[in-house]
């Protein structure tokens, strides 16, 4: 006698317990979709989207909180303060990329390893001015290793940006090439009004005026095309908005440092400590922000149209290289070749792809309308105006041409019982298996509702005759719609013509009359010769009485 044991094994008396039936059912999988369980699930599903929204927060609160501590420090610390919590909080970046990347799984990390690179390189970067300038111990600060660790970080910040910007940009080339030619612009008056005179003044040479110019070039491109990506990006516009934060704060404090910089001196403005610490919070939340994990995947993007403002837009920035530069000479002074120089080798570019772009985004709508007007949106075969055109070019060869007119047999009886959802899907199946069953040379078209034409040149009389078993066979096999096997024919007149008597609309009206007989003929069925109708002139000969 069978009897069931707590964890549900049957057993028929001593022989081997095996698994019930009740014990069989209740798989992972059914206890999940079971209605008992299915609270459980919303509870599940519900506490993982809290558990992202209270990880978003955080990172927010967070942020804001580090933020208003180095305003804290900035505003009331001594220079031995400001520079111990610029070393902690320049040591956070990298612990927030390390962190980040576990616990948000990111999976394309080659971006995220170069900022931890940067992140590193800046954390030893600030130890050493804070051991230097803090407690005055001399530390080889301001040597030539310390420039090399700079560089070596920066460098690496590029890089990353550059991923970023190759990886959101492909869908949005012309609007990152605008932004990045407006931040272009937009450095070039600050450059040659506030930037270049106090160089002047610092006796800075001419090369590395061209060093400082192309940094600052670079960087404010840089930062105009995270700006796009931000504001344009998908799931990852909150991760990308505090990389550019982070870029943005980062040029702020080297335009700052630049600034104050003063000969034979230590100096140098409270600003820049200030904005290399919101630079380092910024890269640190970009990477512990749960949106980090699409950094450098794309989710989407908003494609915007070179509207009249924007084209005026750049063509300023592409004036303001010259004017800018050229203004000294107004007031006696010496052109700034620098600006002249490296301004242009890198604004011409820019303009030239962005003109490149647009022919090509031209030349896609032109092919894109010319496709639309010859062809049929919901098959893709060719249209009727489009047919006919070339069925008279064809007719006007004088070559052998054949017409085929494919009328669907069930095909009203489909859409009434499943509607026309089920219908455009048969029509869909039926042009799909008209494309695999022609040959390439042949030509396909839906002139309306359920009827078809096919063109064929360069044929026989023979020729259609085995095109239409072939197109029969081809709807053999039901159409498949969700889950439902829609069963249906299709009926074949063929015309076929030669020479210069033929005319297009014989060879139609010979292939649809042809179709109709064949349609009569499965109603009542009759013997009847298999040959092609022909056409010639304006007259119609059948073959079938």
């Amino acid at each position: 006698m069978a009897y069931r044991d707590r964890v549900g094994l049957s057993r028929d008396g001593d022989g081997p317990a095996r698994p019930s039936a009740a014990a069989s059912s209740r798989t992972p999988e059914r206890l999940l979709k079971s209605g008992p369980c299915l609270p459980m699930v919303q509870v599940m599903r519900i506490g993982r989207q809290r558990g992202v929204s209270v990880h978003r927060n955080l990172v927010h609160a967070g942020f804001v909180v580090l933020a208003l501590v180095a305003v804290a420090a900035w505003a009331f610390g001594d220079l031995t303060v400001r520079l111990g919590v610029v070393t902690v909080i320049g040591a956070l970046p990298a612990a927030g990329i390390a962190v980040g990347m576990r616990i948000n799984r990111i999976v394309n990390r080659t971006a995220w390893y170069l900022l931890l690179a940067a992140s590193a390189l800046f954390t030893v970067f600030n130890y050493l001015w804070f051991m230097q300038l803090g407690l005055g111990r001399e530390v080889g600060a301001d040597g030539p290793a310390n420039l090399v660790l700079q560089v070596f970080a920066y460098s690496s910040i590029m890089l990353s940006a550059l991923q970023v910007i190759r990886k959101h940009g492909e869908g949005d080339r012309g609007g990152i090439i605008d932004a990045t030619l407006l931040g272009v612009g937009l450095i070039t008056p600050v450059w040659e009004f506030v930037l270049r005179p106090h160089l002047l003044d610092l006796d800075v040479s001419g090369p590395n005026q061209g060093i400082y110019l192309l940094k600052m070039l670079l960087l404010m491109g840089t930062l105009g095309a995270l700006l796009r990506i931000a504001r344009t990006a998908g799931t990852a516009r909150t991760s990308l908005i505090y990389f550019f934060i982070s870029m943005g704060a980062t040029v702020v404090s080297v335009v700052s440092s630049l600034l104050s910089t003063r000969p034979g001196s230590d100096y140098y403005s409270p600003l820049v400590d200030l904005f290399a610490m919101i630079g380092y919070l910024g890269l640190a939340a970009a990477a512990l922000h749960p949106s980090s994990t699409e950094f450098t995947q794309p989710a989407g993007w908003r494609r915007s149209r070179l509207r009249p403002v924007r084209l005026s837009h750049l063509g300023l920035v592409l004036a303001l290289v010259p004017i800018v530069g050229s203004v000294p000479a107004l007031f006696g002074g010496t052109p700034d070749d620098t600006l002249l120089t490296f301004g242009t080798l890198l604004v011409i570019p820019l303009v030239v792809s962005r003109i490149g772009l647009l022919m090509a985004e031209r030349t896609a709508d032109q092919e894109a309308l010319r496709y639309q007007a010859h062809h049929d949106e919901l098959t893709g075969l060719v249209n009727r105006r489009r047919f006919f055109a070339l069925l008279e070019e064809a007719v006007r060869s004088g070559a052998g041409v054949a017409v085929l007119y494919c009328d669907l047999d069930r095909f009203k009886a489909i859409n009434d019982q499943y509607g026309h959802e089920a219908g455009d899907e048969v029509l869909r199946v039926f042009a799909d298996r008209l494309r695999s069953t022609l040959r390439d040379e042949d030509i396909a078209a839906r002139i309306g509702g359920d009827e078809f034409l096919i063109l064929g040149t360069g044929t026989t009389a023979g020729d259609p005759v085995v095109l239409r078993r072939r197109i029969e066979d081809a709807t053999s096999a039901p159409a498949v719609w969700r889950g439902h096997e829609l069963s249906f024919g299709v009926t074949v007149g063929v015309a076929y013509g030669s020479g210069k008597d033929m005319s297009a609309d014989g060879l139609i009206s010979a292939a649809d009359a042809d179709m109709y007989r064949h349609k009569t003929a499965r109603r009542v069925p009759l013997e009847r010769e298999d040959t092609p109708s022909a056409a010639g002139g304006d007259r119609v000969r059948s073959l079938i009485p």
